[in-house]
């Protein structure tokens, strides 16, 4: 009978639980910060699952910097529109 492999989802959840110790380290504030950088990880389970690696770590630190990127273009773009409203006011 073969093996069936882990979801991504699976591996998300298995490697946040081999880093419990780590968790529990860090302040609590810090310790929702490294959850919600898991969950923005669970969102491209999709695109995890094509690539089912070996190692699934580094796919998962890139699914962060995704979402993390995708969150600083967002701000991004608001900071210029405040500005781009504030140039057309004079005080």
């Amino acid at each position: 009978m073969g093996r069936t492999l882990p979801t991504f989802t699976m591996n998300v959840d298995q490697t946040l639980s081999d880093l419990s110790r780590f968790r529990r380290a860090l302040r609590r504030e810090d310790q929702s910060l490294l959850d919600g950088l898991f969950a923005d990880a669970r969102l491209h389970a999709q695109a995890g699952a094509f690539l089912s690696p070996v190692d699934p770590f580094p796919v998962i630190l890139l699914c962060m910097l995704l979402e993390e990127r995708r969150e600083r273009l967002l701000l991004e773009g608001r900071i210029r529109e405040i500005e781009d409203r504030g140039e057309g006011h004079s005080s």
